[in-house]
């Protein structure tokens, strides 16, 4: 049942309703009413007693819309803006990144975030909202975007990219990166080589280079090809665990036959 809010309670949530943002920290609190950090928590604890904003998690909050409260009903927020706000020095990816950029296939109850520090990962009604933990070196290649009011930090495309193909599991798997990767129009080839630079793993430009090649949507020029061989020598790698398969020798790469058929169905 919603109870009444005090004068600065009141403030604080018009404000908020004012600039359109339904996801807020203690940090925001503290910007908004120019309180301590002690007073934002016990204001806004208290707010969530009210049913006036809902808790996700220690000092992250939803803000329930005037209509919700008032017609006491269900709120769910969107997940990807509270994946936005729970964590700073964050970014979303993986195939969080692949949608946010139009080229999912189905839709995801899970969230992928990721970051340079362990977080505890977060459920938020039925939302899962996974933290996957990098090295320091490999933090890199996001951008703004803006979405639903607001701007989100994401994977930039060829990131997402590179992600997808190194670990399938947080974009669905194999059949489902390689969908995603079908529904491309334009890759920054530049770009991309340079992520594998920085990124380190000698076999996943063979795998996307060898990907993007079967797939034929975006044309992989030859000198691309060429560099993106170089960056892995003239060693044979495996495409995936376990390692089995036969041998493309374009890529010296050994595929698994249900890749190659997943492929096919692809390009059929």
């Amino acid at each position: 049942m919603f109870q009444p809010m005090s004068h600065l309670e009141q403030r604080l949530y018009f404000a908020l309703s004012e600039k359109e943002q339904r996801v807020f920290t203690i940090r925001d609190i503290i910007g908004v009413l120019n309180v301590s950090s002690q007073h934002a928590r016990n204001l806004a604890a208290r707010m969530v007693q009210k049913n006036a904003v809902e808790r996700v998690k220690s000092g992250l909050f939803v803000r329930i819309p005037e209509n919700v409260i008032l017609g006491k009903g269900l709120y769910r927020e969107d997940a990807i803006l509270i994946a936005d706000k729970a964590v700073e020095d964050t970014f979303l990816s993986h195939y969080t990144a692949l949608s946010l950029h139009g080229l999912e296939e189905r839709y995801a109850n899970r969230v992928y975030v990721t970051t340079r520090r362990r977080q505890r990962n977060i459920h938020y009604h039925d939302v899962h909202i996974q933290y996957i933990t990098v090295m320091p070196q490999r933090f890199f290649g996001m951008e703004t975007m803006s979405y639903s009011n607001d701007t989100i930090a994401v994977a930039d495309r060829e990131r997402a990219i590179m992600d997808a193909v190194n670990a399938p599991r947080y974009s669905g798997g194999w059949s489902e990166v390689i969908s995603c990767l079908r529904n491309l129009e334009v890759v920054d080839w530049e770009k991309l080589q340079s992520y594998l630079v920085r990124f380190g793993n000698k076999s996943l430009a063979r795998r996307i280079g060898y990907l993007m090649e079967k797939l034929k949507n975006v044309s992989l020029p030859e000198d691309v090809k060429r560099r993106m061989r170089e960056l892995s020598g003239d060693s044979i790698y495996y495409f995936d665990r376990p390692r089995e398969g036969s041998l493309d020798k374009g890529w010296n790469l050994v595929v698994p036959d249900r890749i190659r058929r997943v492929l096919l169905a692809e390009t059929a």
